[in-house]
């Protein structure tokens, strides 16, 4: 991986936390005028994920999460530590939702942003109103943890801040016993794989860690004290799909106590429709976008509504039988689905936060 350091990023402790592991980097003035080879879209994007920026942010660093109009979205907040992955999925949104390729560290998210969320947290617990932070919208929560170290960090400030607040850090990838070993177990703090079945990550989902290894990752950080949770997202269509996604699901509840995990969510494939082009130019082998699709109220391509509701029954069985134990919900998707599958009325978005939030309430006051 080749690294490049903007000039007024070089003087921040993350930026030199770096270079203590990667002495070979390149200054530049700044990410924007930076010069990328005359490559078409699709091979920059893969070029990109070798090329790692630090940059000096002057964004926001805690963002609602972009959700979607028209369906149902959990309302949690974004802790917005860079942008770019270095695992390469075909069904990627961030194929199309940066506007530059690379992956882009915030070099100054210790001295800036650390501070502004901590500022964040305690106004939230001076209001007694419960939060739920992740980091894994526009980036992996972990893939790039060996060399920036930022996910250790906020477990930490969660450990000596005391949040009203859980912080979810959401990843394709393994964890070793090495990777736990510095850290303190933290209901708080949920470590939470998305998942899928062997046939999709195998084709579907480069780089990513098998499904095993991401179950016995779960486990290790159980093992510490964490919490997990899991995202089947996205559920994709194919024949073998109602059989396989549920013995899934079936699989981590047999292997993962109830009481560790904090939520189950699930959404079928989705994406704006400029991502298809796109996603079979740099996956010529992909069939996922072969299936039909509608817009949706979003304007996102999705499966026909009945096509959801048959993928969604296909784990009934095993949610109503758990369903008292275990907080499950869908994302973004619409009141039909909630009320039809789960015989849920969740109709706006406060509600569905309302349910997640009991979750936090219950880890924070255990």
């Amino acid at each position: 991986m080749e690294l490049f350091v903007e000039e007024r990023a070089l003087k921040y402790t993350l930026t030199q936390n770096i270079l203590k592991k990667f002495p070979n980097y390149t200054i530049i003035s700044n990410y924007e005028e930076y010069k990328w080879e005359n490559l078409p879209e699709e091979e920059l994007i893969t070029l990109g994920k070798r090329k790692l920026f630090l940059i000096h942010y002057l964004g926001d660093f805690l963002k609602p999460c972009p959700g979607t109009k028209n369906y149902i979205c959990c309302g949690y907040k974004i802790f917005h530590i860079g942008e770019g992955c270095p695992l390469d999925c075909s069904y990627c949104i961030l194929q199309i939702y940066l506007n530059r390729p690379g992956l882009k560290i915030w070099a100054n998210l210790l001295e800036d942003g650390l501070p502004f969320l901590e500022r964040y947290l305690e106004e939230s617990k001076r209001k007694n109103l419960p939060l739920r932070v992740g980091t894994g919208e526009f980036t992996d929560s972990l893939a790039l943890e060996a060399i920036t170290g930022i996910s250790k960090s906020l477990i930490d400030l969660w450990k000596n801040f005391d949040p009203f607040a859980l912080l979810e850090l959401k990843t394709k990838i393994s964890l070793s016993e090495n990777f736990f070993s510095d850290i303190v177990g933290d209901r708080r703090v949920i470590f939470a794989w998305s998942v899928n079945t062997d046939r999709i990550i195998r084709n579907e989902e480069r780089g990513t860690a098998s499904l095993e290894a991401r179950i016995k990752s779960a486990e290790l950080a159980i093992k510490k004290g964490f919490s997990v949770a899991f995202h089947f997202d996205p559920i994709v269509l194919y024949p073998e799909a109602e059989e396989e996604y549920p013995a899934l699901l079936e699989t981590l509840l047999r292997r993962i106590p109830f009481h560790s995990i904090a939520w189950i969510s699930f959404g079928t494939l989705r994406y704006p429709k400029a991502l298809k082009d796109i996603a079979e130019k740099r996956f010529p082998q992909t069939k996922i976008y072969s299936s039909e699709f509608i817009e949706g109220l979003d304007k996102k391509k999705r499966y026909f509504i009945e096509i959801r509701k048959k993928l969604y029954k296909a784990f009934s069985k095993l949610i109503r039988e758990t369903m008292n134990e275990i907080t499950y919900y869908y994302c973004m998707e619409s009141e039909r689905i909630w009320k039809e599958i789960l015989n849920a009325n969740i109709t706006k978005n406060e509600e569905l936060i309302s349910r997640l939030d009991r979750v936090v309430k219950k880890l924070c006051f255990l």
